[in-house]
């Protein structure tokens, strides 16, 4: 392939940031993150009466989504107000935890561009120093040399391009899944809240 020993950190830049596409592909599934047992449990509840049975699924199945789905149905002496915010608290704290492997998508998207311009400089340092040895008659002496160095900076871009388009979806896709996993929350409170929010008014109208 040529282009120096640059290419050596650069092909392993590749080869980590296959490694977390792969595994980013497996772990940010749909059906993985938002389980089907949660969102059938949820649309089966009808008031707080049924909060030990979600709690119990919760207790069964573990991940991102049940989490959540515990701060909804705990603490149930805050307000439908401070229960919104911790929802939202609750999916950021979540997020954070998807978003895991990213970082090492990210650094490799900033990194690689410039491995690929350190291989260059390096290699046309080198054909500076072949044509101060031969002078520039000789083209076919420092011609390869260019090519090489160039080389660098071509695959650099090359790991970097999919690395950053891999970033920006996966990115994305947990800010979807976090937004579908909060509407779920959401109706969820509002079925336990039901019953408050018809008394609350009846209270007020009494005094």
């Amino acid at each position: 392939m040529g282009g120096g020993p640059i290419m050596i950190p650069i092909f392993i830049c590749s080869i980590i940031a296959l490694a977390v596409v792969m595994e980013r592909v497996v772990s940010l599934r749909r059906g993985r993150v938002i389980r089907s047992e949660l969102i059938e449990v949820i649309d089966a509840i009808k008031g707080p009466e049924d909060i030990q049975l979600i709690y119990n699924r919760c207790n069964m199945i573990k991940g991102p989504f049940s989490t959540i789905i515990k701060h909804t149905i705990t603490n149930t002496h805050l307000s439908r107000e401070e229960k919104v915010l911790d929802i939202q608290a609750t999916g950021r704290q979540e997020a954070r935890a998807l978003e895991r492997m990213l970082v090492v998508l990210e650094i490799i998207t900033a990194i690689t561009p410039l491995l690929g311009l350190l291989g260059t400089v390096l290699g046309m340092s080198q054909v500076f120093d072949v044509i101060s040895e031969v002078g520039l008659g000789q083209t076919k002496a420092f011609s390869g040399g260019i090519a090489q160095a160039l080389r660098t900076t071509i695959i650099g871009l090359g790991v970097a391009i999919p690395s950053l388009i891999a970033y920006s979806f996966f990115d994305r896709k947990v800010d979807n899944l976090v937004l579908e996993m909060e509407k779920h929350s959401m109706s969820l409170l509002n079925k336990i809240y039901s019953a408050e929010s018809i008394d609350g008014p009846k209270n007020s109208s009494r005094e």
